[in-house]
This record gives structure tokens, sequence and C-alpha cells, in this order.
């Protein structure tokens, strides 16, 4: 099982927290049989999946309030998004529950938003998406998490902030820690549901949460936040080759090779 990393110190802002290097070998790997050993062995376990895996019929799956909020997003991405980790996300609870039948596995939402699973309290998670990657995490406390691809931004409010004070020269460092700097307020912003954009002028933003950061195949930077001072967490890509086993044969879409999305 991952969950152990060789951690780098960050140089260019000692503040913030190392960013710790992981790539799709397969030490990283969990197959749908894993996933109750990740749950019980790891305080948080982040399950990397592949969009690319959407079918119109994994709808079938979904809720009627879920089909319907699918509808209210603009983009394709987006609804191929909501879709597939709802879809993923219920499947790995299902492991994780030991539950035999899909529609035991009941998603809610509280007034904030944050979806929670019903009859199971203890059980928390957090969902992020960039370009064609789907973040599932799932823990045993409140925590937040968030997923961007390194790449320029262009962001008044962002560029304003004091927390983006002190850039590195170097254009590829520089754009690096935006992007780190970033992932670290909307993990934080998800755990004490809060808009991310309140908390850009926040200087006591990184006392206020324990972060794990990991640069994955240096082009995407996830970090999750966390109430708890130490945790165990688990950043693994799950396995969907095996999927024609898990979802109902009349809700099976064609998928991409595991891991497809992360070396492209």
């Amino acid at each position: 099982m991952s969950g152990r990393f060789l951690e780098i110190p960050c140089t260019t802002n000692p503040s913030l927290p190392p960013l710790r290097p992981w790539s799709d070998n397969a030490s990283n790997r969990c197959a749908w049989e894993d996933c109750l050993s990740y749950w019980m062995a790891y305080d948080n376990t982040t399950f990397l999946v592949d969009v690319g895996l959407y079918h119109p019929r994994l709808t079938n799956l979904l809720t009627q309030d879920e089909k319907e909020r699918e509808l209210r997003y603009k983009t394709v991405i987006s609804r191929q998004r909501f879709v597939v980790s709802r879809t993923i996300l219920r499947h790995i609870l299902l492991g994780i529950l030991s539950e035999k039948n899909i529609d035991d596995i009941v998603l809610i939402r509280n007034e904030l938003g944050r979806i929670l699973v019903k009859d199971h309290p203890s059980i928390y998670i957090s969902l992020s998406y960039s370009g064609p990657c789907v973040a599932i995490t799932v823990g045993k406390r409140k925590l937040g998490s968030d997923l961007e691809l390194i790449r320029p931004v262009h962001d008044k409010k962002i560029a304003s902030s004091p927390l983006f004070n002190n850039y590195p020269s170097r254009q590829e460092d520089r754009v690096r820690r935006i992007i780190h700097t970033w992932t670290l307020i909307e993990s934080c912003a998800k755990l004490y549901d809060k808009n991310p954009y309140l908390l850009l002028n926040d200087g006591t933003l990184f006392t206020r949460a324990y972060f794990a950061s990991s640069c994955i195949n240096r082009h995407m930077i996830f970090s999750l936040a966390s109430d708890q001072e130490k945790f165990t967490d688990a950043l693994v890509w799950l396995d969907t080759s095996g999927i024609k086993n898990s979802f109902p044969s009349k809700t099976m879409p064609k998928v991409l090779a595991p891991a497809a999305f992360l070396r492209q």
C-alpha cells in the first residue's frame, strides 16, 4: 500500500508543507477488492479515476435528485465528472461498508452542500476534479481536498493576495508554488465549509489546518486538509480495468486503461 512518501522540503516558501512525489506505479495501484483494506489501514484514502470511463448509461445508477443536479451543469466535462464521481464513490463505499446492494448506499447533502453517507456519520467525503482526473477522498474525520493541474493562473484576486507574495524567480517554480498554495486554500475552504476566496487574505490560513500535498507525475498537485495534527493518508489510482465485474451489465461503460489520464 502507498501512504509512505519521500518528503521534499519546499525551499520557495518554508510555510508550505512538503510536496511529495507520486507516480502511477504498481505500488500505487488499488483494485476494487482492496478498498476496504485501505479504509482500515489509513485515516484518509484518495482514489484517482479517469473521467474517460464515463458512459451515459452510468446515469442509471444516480438517484432522481442527482440526475436533476447533473443537468444543471453547463459544460459536458462537468456533467461527466459529476456522474463518474458519484458512481465510483458508491462502489468504493460498497466495498468499505461490505454492502451487497448498491442501492443500500445512499448519498445525501447537508445544508452546506457537503456529501454524507446516510446512516454512516463516521465516513467523511471530499471530491475534487481537474482536467480528466477525479479525486475521491474518504476519511474517518472531517476533511477537505483539492486537485489542480499545474498551469499558469490568471486571476486578479489570487495575484493580489499576500499568500502569493515572494514568488520564486523561475517561471516553472513560480507556477508550481501558486498551484500548490491554491490547493491548500481550496482544501482548507472545503474543510471548514468556506468560500476559498474569503481565505485569500487570511494570514493564519496555514496554522488553522494540517496538510498533506503530493505532486502527481510532475503535472498535477493534490492537497488534503485536516483538523487532526497527525493523520495517515494514501493516494492511489483505482484500477478500473475490472469495472465490468463491478457495474451492472446494463450500465457497462467502455473504459480506458488504468491510470491512462496520468500518462497523457
